[in-house]
C-alpha cells in the first residue's frame, strides 16, 4: 500500500495529504467510470445486422409469389347467379330476390314484411322498404309483376300537368311545346320523332333532339324509365310525362356482340364508360368469352344494377 501511495504521489505530484485523499476516493471513481459500461454491456441485446428480419421478409415474399402464381390473389370476382326475370314480390323467396341483384339484408326485409302480413299492391310499394334505392327500383320496375297504379284517371293526368305548369321554379324552362293538353295521347318512344315529342308540355326542340340522339346511341329504349337517362330530363318532368310514353312489348333493342365487338363499338354505348370498355376487353383476353350475363360479375367496374340494366343490349355468342 505504501508503495502504491508513493507511486501515485510521484506520478501526480500530490502531497502526502492529497495522496491519502485520492486513495480514499479511488474506489468510488472506479465505480463511477466502469460500472455503467459494464451494466450496459451486460443487459444490452445485440442486433445481428438485420439477418433475422431479412429471413422473415424473404419468406413473406416467397409466400406472396406462390399465391400470385396459383391465382389466389388475381381472382376478380366470384361467379354470380344474377339473372334477369319477372317476379312477384309478394311470392318471391329470398333466393329469387337475391338473384335479381337485391342484397341479402334487403331481401330479408321484404320477406319479413310479407310474413308479417304486409302486401305490395303496386310496383312503387317496394320503395317503401327501407334501403330499396331509386336506382335499384328503376332497373327492376319492368320485371315487377304488379300494376303501376290501382286506378287510372285521365283527369288526374290533366291535373298533374296543370300542377306542374304552375309550380315554381320550372327546371325545364327552355321547352315550349303545346301550352295545354287538349286530349290524352301516348307516344311509342322508339317510333316517335323529334316533332312528336314536342307535342308534350315541357318538351321543346332541345330535349326532343336529345331523346332521339340518345335512342340512336342506346339502340332503342328497353323501358320507358330510360327516358330519365337523357341529359336534362328531371324527375319532376318525367313523372308528368310518364303516362304518355310506351314501349311496344315486341320491341327488341339493338344488341352488341360483346365477344366480337371492337373497343370502339363497345365504348360507343352510353351505358359503358371508357374504363369499363377497357376492363371488358382485358377480361375477354384473360378468361375468354362471356357466355351469359352472370359472367359480367367478373367486371369490378360494374355493379349488379348496371349489369341488369345493360343485359338487354348485349348478345352472348
Amino acid at each position: 500500500m505504501l508503495r502504491l501511495k508513493r507511486l501515485v504521489r510521484n506520478y501526480f505530484g500530490f502531497s502526502k495529504t492529497q495522496t491519502n485523499g485520492f486513495m480514499i476516493l479511488a474506489p468510488l471513481i472506479f465505480v463511477l467510470l466502469f460500472v455503467p459500461s459494464f451494466y450496459r454491456n451486460l443487459t444490452e441485446v445485440e442486433y445481428n445486422e438485420f439477418d433475422s428480419d431479412k429471413v422473415q421478409l424473404d419468406s413473406l415474399v416467397a409466400l406472396w409469389s406462390s399465391n400470385e402464381k396459383t391465382g389466389i390473389t388475381k381472382r376478380v370476382i366470384p361467379e354470380s347467379s344474377l339473372r334477369l326475370t319477372f317476379f312477384e314480390p309478394n311470392k318471391a323467396n329470398q333466393e329469387q330476390l337475391m338473384a335479381l341483384g337485391i342484397d341479402q339484408r334487403l331481401a330479408n326485409r321484404i320477406g319479413n314484411y310479407v310474413n308479417a302480413g304486409g302486401s305490395f299492391k303496386v310496383k312503387s310499394d317496394l320503395k317503401r322498404i327501407y334501403g330499396f334505392s331509386d336506382s335499384l327500383y328503376q332497373v327492376l320496375e319492368p320485371y315487377i309483376q304488379l300494376p303501376n297504379e290501382l286506378s287510372y284517371s285521365k283527369n288526374k293526368v290533366k291535373e298533374s300537368f296543370e300542377k306542374f305548369s304552375n309550380s315554381e321554379p320550372q327546371p325545364f324552362k327552355e321547352a315550349e311545346g303545346n301550352s295545354s293538353i287538349e286530349s290524352f295521347f301516348v307516344l311509342d318512344i322508339n317510333e316517335a320523332d323529334s316533332i312528336d315529342f314536342q307535342k308534350l308540355k315541357g318538351i321543346g326542340p332541345t330535349y326532343s333532339s336529345r331523346i332521339v340522339k340518345f335512342r340512336q346511341l342506346l339502340g332503342g329504349f328497353h323501358h320507358v324509365n330510360q327516358i330519365k337517362d337523357v341529359y336534362g330530363i328531371s324527375d319532376s318532368l318525367y313523372q308528368v310525362l310518364e303516362a304518355h310514353f310506351i314501349v311496344n312489348t315486341s320491341f327488341k333493342p339493338q344488341q352488341i356482340k360483346i365477344n366480337l365487338a371492337t373497343f370502339k363499338e363497345i365504348n360507343a354505348h352510353p351505358y359503358i364508360s371508357y374504363k369499363q370498355t377497357k376492363e371488358i376487353m382485358d377480361t375477354k383476353s384473360r378468361y375468354g368469352k362471356f357466355r351469359s350475363p352472370a359472367d359480367l360479375s367478373r367486371l369490378t367496374s360494374f355493379d349488379s344494377i348496371q349489369i341488369v340494366k345493360l343485359t338487354p343490349y348485349l348478345e352472348f355468342q
